[in-house]
C-alpha cells in the first residue's frame, strides 16, 4: 500500500484561509457585475414606445376655428418632429370623453380654444364651467356651439403623466388678459386669473407640474424646447421669438411679474407683461422643473441618478482566533461569525 502524504494542520488552515478570501472576492465581484448590468438595463433606451405622449386639443372657437385648427396641426407636427407620440383631438370631435381618453398619461397637453376664467364679468365664480376647456358637446357639433368643462371637470377627470406640462393657447383669462373688448386688467386681477386657471391642472390627482398660458400667437417651438435637456420651465417661457417683430410672440421681459400661488400651495407664477398686449404670457407651477425631470431621465427633485457600480479597490482577510480547519480533507467552511457553521 502506498503511503499518502497528509498536509499539516497549519497547511490546511492556511489553504482554508486563502479559499475563504477567494470566495469573498468572488461574491463581491459577482455582485458588482450584477449591479453594472442592472444599471445598464435602466439607462434610457429611446424607442418609439417610450416617446413622450402629447395630446393636442382644438376646441370650437366660432369664427377663429379654422385658424386654431391650423395652429393645432402646427403644434402636432412640431411635437412629432421632436420625437413625441402625438394624439390629435380636433373640432368637431373634441368632446370631453375624447379629450379625457387622449390626455390619459400624457406628458404634454396643448389646448387651443376659448377660455372662461375668473375674475370676469360673468358672475358668480364657480368651476363647473370656469378654468377649463371649451369643447364640443357631441361629435360633429358646430364651431359656434361651445360647452365649457371647468376646473371641477379637470380635477375629477384628467389623469396626466406625473410632472406633465400643459399649454393653454389662445384661451381668454388663462394668461391674465381677458377678452379683447374688456379693459386691461390690473396686476392683481391678472395674477388671480392665472392662478385660478392653472389650479385644476396643477392638482395632485391630475399630475401637471407646469401650466403655460399664451393669449398671443407664439413663434416658439415649445415641443423642441421641452425635448432639449437642461432647461427649466422658466427657461422655456423666456425663449425669444423666432419672429421678434411679431408682438409678444416670445419672451418680452420688460416687466416680468413673479407671484406665489394662492390656489396651489408651493406653486409659483411668472407673468410676462407687454405694454400693449398686457398680460398675454404666463407660466405657473414648478418653474424650476427641468426638461430632464419632465423626460424622467433623472429624479424629479433634480438629484443625479446613481448608476455607478461599486468598484473593489482593496481586499484583505484576517482569520478569527476561534476559526479552525473543518478537517484534514474537508472543504473550507465560511464562518464569518465564528460559530463553526457554514454560512
Amino acid at each position: 500500500m502506498h503511503s499518502i502524504a497528509t498536509p499539516s494542520a497549519r497547511h490546511v488552515a492556511t489553504r482554508s484561509l486563502v479559499l475563504i478570501v477567494g470566495l469573498i472576492a468572488a461574491l463581491i465581484i459577482t455582485s458588482a457585475a450584477g449591479l453594472t448590468a442592472a444599471a445598464r438595463a435602466s439607462e434610457p433606451n429611446p424607442q418609439p414606445a417610450d416617446a413622450p405622449k402629447a395630446a393636442i386639443i382644438v376646441g370650437p372657437t366660432h369664427g377663429s376655428t379654422a385658424d386654431f385648427l391650423v395652429e393645432g396641426e402646427l403644434f402636432a407636427t412640431q411635437a412629432e418632429a421632436a420625437g413625441m407620440d402625438v394624439v390629435r383631438v380636433f373640432h368637431p370631435r373634441a368632446t370631453w370623453k375624447n379629450v379625457k381618453d387622449a390626455a390619459r398619461d400624457a406628458n404634454l397637453v396643448v389646448y387651443l380654444g376659448h377660455g372662461n376664467g375668473w375674475p370676469s364679468p360673468y358672475a358668480p365664480f364657480q368651476e363647473n364651467t370656469k378654468n377649463g376647456f371649451g369643447l364640443n358637446a357631441v361629435e360633429g357639433g358646430s364651431s359656434s356651439s361651445v360647452t365649457y368643462y371647468g376646473g371641477n371637470w379637470v380635477r375629477d377627470g384628467l389623469r396626466l403623466a406625473p410632472g406633465a406640462v400643459v399649454i393653454l393657447y389662445g384661451a381668454c383669462y388663462a394668461a391674465g388678459i381677458g377678452e379683447a373688448h374688456l379693459p386691461v386688467p390690473s396686476r392683481t386681477v391678472a395674477i388671480e386669473r392665472v392662478d385660478n386657471f392653472a389650479s385644476g391642472f396643477l392638482d395632485a390627482e391630475v399630475g401637471a407640474a407646469a401650466v403655460f398660458a399664451f393669449w398671443t400667437k407664439q413663434w416658439v417651438d415649445f415641443a423642441a424646447e421641452l425635448m432639449t435637456p437642461g432647461q427649466t420651465m422658466e427657461d422655456i417661457i423666456r425663449t425669444p421669438s423666432a419672429l421678434p417683430g411679431w408682438t409678444a410672440s416670445g419672451w418680452v421681459g420688460t416687466n416680468p411679474t413673479y407671484a406665489d400661488s394662492v390656489r396651489t400651495p408651493g406653486a409659483r407664477m411668472l407673468l410676462d407683461h407687454h405694454v400693449t398686449k398686457s398680460y398675454s404670457r404666463a407660466v405657473s407651477g414648478n418653474l424650476d422643473m427641468t426638461t430632464d425631470a419632465w423626460l424622467a431621465e433623472e429624479p424629479s427633485d433634480g438629484s443625479p441618478a446613481d448608476e455607478v457600480a461599486p468598484e473593489i479597490t482593496d481586499l484583505a482577510g484576517v482569520p478569527a482566533a476561534d476559526t479552525f480547519a473543518a478537517g484534514e480533507y474537508a472543504p473550507p467552511a465560511f464562518t464569518p461569525n465564528g460559530d463553526g457553521l457554514s454560512d
